[in-house]
């Protein structure tokens, strides 16, 4: 008599099936274990399991066969015992190797497209640490620097000779020298195969706190037919993060980018799953600094270095010469700097001449400009006016510096406007905001410039009166009036010119009266100084 699931359940009895379903599960749980104790390429483990299951008329997939082996492993391996309720915890922060770039007694992950210099970079570093340097590339690095074994299977000796050999660690005979104990190479190579993880276990275990150095992840795992989609592409990375971790021992892995990546981060740019960058502690994405347009070859040959993950983030801007790499600055500063002056050069109309008219006020003498003098020179109504600022604004090119004082007649402040901080300001200035002992400030270039209008509707200084040469101003720079300036050529209100007191060489040009320059309302010099002082009448 047949029975239903409802009856069995009820009544206790396990169906004959059931029990046959269970058994044969049992029995691939119990080979897959002796698997694992008698083979130990990955590979063939998974192999050997399925055609067991093909043998007692089980048949089963590569996924299915993947999880028994694994659930087999944690049983063999037992568990580890956690930490309690009560227990203190380790908060003992990650240190780094690399200040900003690499950390220690962790899993590294530098990714790059081809060619950009990653093991350049990284046998700079180590050569740099173990040579007694206190920084690489603007960097610091901390501590000795340990014992160094490369796994550099993605390249031929004779090409690590030519690394080794730039940065002084080979002997005068061509013997391989200073730090790094062992290289594997392409001609004889280690693989992340269980005997070679295990083989890096081993070695890590003799020599706690080491760097390993795997150059490049998917050269050292071709042999195992890993897919890069797949989430389980991670699986030989996280295998031998587990077996140094034990012993200190620092990972570095290089690995290669998709052929789209353009700027982003590491994650993004890592090809394949995104399961391998997830692995690391931190990740490091190589790139180039402007990229070629299709089909032209690359001429700028400055490198970003961006570093994303559990750490503060570092931006270098770098580039390899045959001397090795230098360092050129934050790349923080510069990739912004990039990005605001393709925002220019994008402007266009309206926004594109109210932009160039306030930052060429601002390199004249870094002076702001308000939105009703805006309105007034580029004859605008002022909602067109408010709109075209709060444009530039959005696009990041300006931002506000104050507000305008209320003149005699009353009426509302203006927005005033300078270039945003982030501007690249060398492109556009002159010898007068460069750092030379000769400042002059006067530009032909410049558009005529239109003051606000005067309350006396007139263009001469109130009361009629024009200052002459000599007398003390001010100068309204960067939101502040300050004095220690006299006056060279006022006969135009519109356009005075004065000069630095005690130096006359330098001048500013095209000051608009009662905006840019005003009459002294102190004395332009300091209070006379007490007898013990040493007197510099020059000094204001």
């Amino acid at each position: 008599m047949d029975t239903t699931p409802t009856e069995s359940s009820s009544s206790g009895m396990i169906p004959e099936s059931l029990k046959d379903h269970k058994e044969l599960l049992n029995r691939l749980e119990q080979h897959a274990s002796i698997v694992l104790s008698n083979e130990e390429d990955s590979l063939r483990r998974s192999q050997l399991l399925r055609l067991y299951a093909d043998e007692v008329g089980f048949p089963i997939t590569e996924k299915t066969a993947t999880i028994l082996l694994l659930r087999a492993q944690g049983a063999v391996s037992g568990v580890c015992l956690p930490r309690m309720r009560g227990e203190k915890m380790d908060t003992t922060p990650t240190p780094w190797a690399w200040e900003g770039v690499i950390m220690a007694g962790t899993f590294n992950l530098l990714v790059a497209p081809p060619k950009v210099g990653k093991s350049a970079l990284m046998v700079g570093m180590i050569s740099a640490w173990f040579h007694g340097e206190e920084s690489y590339l603007g960097q610091p690095l901390h501590g000795v620097c340990p014992k160094v074994f490369i796994v550099g299977t993605d390249q031929p000796e004779s090409d690590w000779h030519t690394l080794f050999k730039r940065e002084g660690l080979v002997d005068r005979e061509g013997n391989m020298s200073g730090p790094v104990e062992m290289l594997w190479h392409t001609g004889a190579p280690l693989h992340l195969t269980e005997g070679g993880i295990a083989h890096l276990g081993e070695i890590a275990e003799a020599n706690p706190g080491a760097l390993f150095l795997l150059d490049s992840y998917h050269a050292c795992c071709a042999p195992l037919g890993l897919e890069e989609a797949a989430s389980s592409f991670d699986g030989p990375a996280r295998q031998l993060a587990e077996a140094v971790a034990p012993y200190k021992a620092t990972l570095a892995m290089i690995h290669h980018t998709n052929k789209s990546v353009s700027g982003g981060n590491a994650t993004n740019a890592s090809r394949g799953s995104n399961a391998l960058p997830a692995a690391a502690s931190l990740t490091i994405l190589m790139n180039w600094f402007k990229q070629p347009a299709e089909g032209q070859t690359q001429n700028d040959y400055r490198v970003v270095l961006k570093t994303q993950g559990r750490a503060k983030g570092t931006t270098l801007l770098i580039e390899l010469q045959d001397d090795g790499w230098i360092h050129h600055g934050d790349g923080e500063s510069v990739l912004a700097a990039e990005a605001m002056q393709e925002a220019a050069d994008e402007l266009q109309g309206r926004q594109a001449d109210v932009f160039d008219y306030i930052k060429e006020r601002w390199v004249i003498g870094e002076f702001t400009v308000a939105g009703t003098e805006l309105a007034s020179h580029f004859n605008l109504e002022r909602n067109k006016t408010s709109r075209c600022l709060r444009a530039l604004v959005r696009k990041g090119l300006i931002e506000e510096a104050g507000m305008t004082e209320t003149g005699p007649t009353g009426g509302r402040p203006s927005p005033l406007y300078k270039p945003a901080r982030g501007s690249s300001l060398e492109a556009w200035q002159t010898s007068q905001t460069s750092q030379t002992s000769r400042v002059h400030t006067e530009r032909s270039s410049l558009p005529p410039l239109t003051g606000s209008p005067r309350s006396d509707g007139g263009g001469s200084i109130q009361g009629g009166l024009t200052p002459t040469p000599g007398t003390p101003v001010e100068l309204h720079r960067n939101g502040v009036w300050s004095n220690g300036w006299v006056v060279v050529d006022a006969s135009n209100v519109d356009s005075v010119k004065a000069a630095k007191l005690g130096n006359t060489k330098i001048t500013v040009g095209s000051l608009r009266w009662d905006l840019d320059v005003r009459l002294c309302q102190s004395s332009p010099f300091k209070a006379a100084p007490e007898p013990t002082d040493i007197y510099d009448p020059f000094d204001f």
